[in-house]
């Protein structure tokens, strides 16, 4: 394990550990954390337009367009002209990708308790609760 070093920063560290979780979640499910990332909001928002994905997940358009073509590709997801509006894509997660998102949903929960073995259920929602006033920073600062 490498040693801490105290001129790294909170921000440095956690670059740092969402870099290692992504890998780690690669590892375990086959399947980048930002492509489950699209699939998790599809399963939940039904049929949306690619440009609210992008703008839900924060994501810069021409990496949803790839994401979204390559899990088409991958019949993880549908896309079909907005029949209201074409000029929007609408986008939905299929029945194959349902069952792909179920799947990794339980090897992600496997390797989250690996990833918090030896963390007392105390420390972890001191984290969680950190983490969540790290996000409200932000959202007030993004404001």
């Amino acid at each position: 394990m490498p040693r801490e070093k105290e001129s790294e920063s909170l921000a440095v560290i956690l670059g740092h550990l969402n870099r290692d979780m992504s890998r780690m979640f690669l590892q375990s499910v086959g399947m980048s954390f930002s492509r489950f990332l699209v699939l998790h909001e599809l399963m939940h928002a039904g049929e949306i337009t690619q440009t609210e994905l992008q703008r839900r997940l924060g994501m810069e358009g021409a990496l949803i367009t790839r994401f979204v073509k390559e899990m088409e590709t991958a019949h993880l997801v549908t896309r079909r002209v907005d029949p209201a509006d074409n000029r929007f894509t609408l986008v939905a997660i299929s029945p194959a990708g349902r069952l792909v998102f179920e799947k990794m949903k339980t090897l992600r929960e496997a390797s989250e308790a690996q990833l918090l073995d030896g963390v007392t259920k105390k420390e972890q929602a001191i984290m969680v609760k950190i983490i969540k006033r790290i996000q409200e920073n932000i959202s007030r600062w993004q404001q």
